[in-house]
């Protein structure tokens, strides 16, 4: 008879297997950020660039954690990740029973950006991440429909977790880039948000700098605004209980 906790990695084989966690292509092109950029706005062109159809899920992070033990939630030395990390799996190779296709949270940037670097792949960028979040399942940039901004609004108020895949994906083929799980960019400590913001208590990281939220292109869009000053006011070592990610890579 095998150890106990055995199955964890057979599980996790299988489970990955059967929901392949794919990169779509996205052609990019000009875009409207809601963000400012100097004496353009928001106007930028985003290059094309391949990402994950679902966010990482917890199943994948485990694999990755088993494969490369300096990042257990016991070994990772506190410079990388707080004491949040992970801490929410019941063993450090042990995630909560039934939770393995949900997308992992608790992750640091730190371990976040070391996981897609093991995949050949890195974190998107803050315009990648919002070029694709621009698209509903007919139309590349929906943003201007209004229904579809409260629709949003919605699904980012406190509920049940979904496991990663279920929500309609949109026309580029990528899920869940709206709701309960928000996800770490590459480039989050640039976005616009002083210093002393990021020097939060990271037992209460919501008391962030509001002035990080004020140089919007689009200042409707709420939903990124959110997004923006939270992301903006945490370090790379912060982990959240709503936050997670997905990986991007370069067109061939």
């Amino acid at each position: 008879m095998k150890g106990k906790g055995s199955w964890i990695p057979l599980l996790c084989l299988l489970t990955t297997a059967a929901l392949a966690n794919e990169y779509v292509p996205l052609s990019g092109g000009p875009f409207h950020s809601s963000l400012r950029f100097g004496d353009n706005g928001g106007e930028v062109v985003v290059e094309g660039y391949q990402l994950m159809s679902r966010p990482v899920r917890e199943a994948e992070f485990l694999a990755f954690v088993q494969a490369h033990p300096q990042w257990r939630r016991d070994r990772i030395p506190g410079l990388f990740a707080d004491a949040g990390y992970l801490s929410h799996w019941d063993r450090p190779l042990a995630p909560r029973p039934g939770t393995l296709n949900f997308p992992v949270t608790r992750v640091s940037w730190f371990a976040a950006d070391a996981y897609c670097r093991a995949q050949g792949a890195r974190l998107p960028t803050w315009l990648e991440w919002e070029f694709a979040a621009a698209a509903d399942a007919r139309q590349t940039d929906a943003r201007d429909d209004a229904d579809r901004r409260r629709r949003i609004l919605t699904l980012g108020t406190p509920g049940a977790y979904r496991a990663a895949g279920e929500s309609v994906p949109n026309v580029y083929g990528v899920h869940d880039l709206h709701g309960l799980v928000w996800e770490w960019p590459w480039d989050h400590a640039s976005m616009m948000a002083a210093a002393d913001s990021r020097n939060v208590d990271t037992e209460n990281p919501l008391r962030y700098c509001g002035g990080s939220a004020l140089a919007f292109s689009d200042r409707r869009d709420y939903a990124v605004i959110k997004r923006v000053a939270l992301l903006s006011a945490l370090s790379a070592r912060t982990t959240l209980s709503n936050l997670g990610f997905r990986c991007a890579k370069e067109l061939p």
